[in-house]
């Protein structure tokens, strides 16, 4: 009985992931900004707000291909699961990207531009740590959490 009332790991990764690309964008952004001495208002919300869900998406994207990676048991299990965080990282940037430029490429066709910029999200996530071990922590923290997560879904529903 407890299995059927069990969250299936695959939407446990799914969740976590979603999670992972909106914040993380949400950091890249906000730390960008700052850093160019303007906020959202003046870049445009509706374009922040855009890329926000289009990189939550696309973690939970990634977080569907690589679920399978994540919650297998003793210390191989670890090492899938940190393969698996690495992987659906770059994946929930390249995706999430490629899905905020959607309306652009419907306007403007496929560009170089375009490809530039969606190969630009496989680094995204990453570059939202570089230099800030609170932002790793988070990642971590994230990783384990999926790990462990899945894991446990896996089991009750075993």
């Amino acid at each position: 009985m407890a299995g059927a009332r069990s969250i299936h790991a695959r939407w446990v990764v799914i969740a976590i992931m979603a999670v992972t690309g909106a914040a993380f964008f949400y950091e890249f952004l906000n730390d960008d900004l700052h850093n160019a001495g303007t906020d959202v208002g003046a870049t445009g919300v509706p374009l922040a707000l855009r890329y926000l869900i289009a990189m939550a998406v696309g973690g939970g994207l990634s977080g569907a291909i690589c679920a399978g990676l994540f919650g297998r048991s003793g210390a191989v299990g670890w090492l899938w699961a940190a393969l698996g965080a690495v992987l659906a990282t770059a994946l929930a940037g390249l995706l999430g990207s490629f899905f905020g430029l959607i309306p652009d490429l419907l306007v403007d066709g496929l560009t170089t531009q375009h490809l530039i910029s969606a190969g630009f999200g496989l680094v995204l996530i990453p570059l939202s740590m570089v230099g800030r071990p609170v932002m790793i922590a988070v990642w971590l923290g994230l990783v384990v959490a999926a790990h462990l997560l899945a894991r446990r879904a896996r089991v009750t529903k075993g």
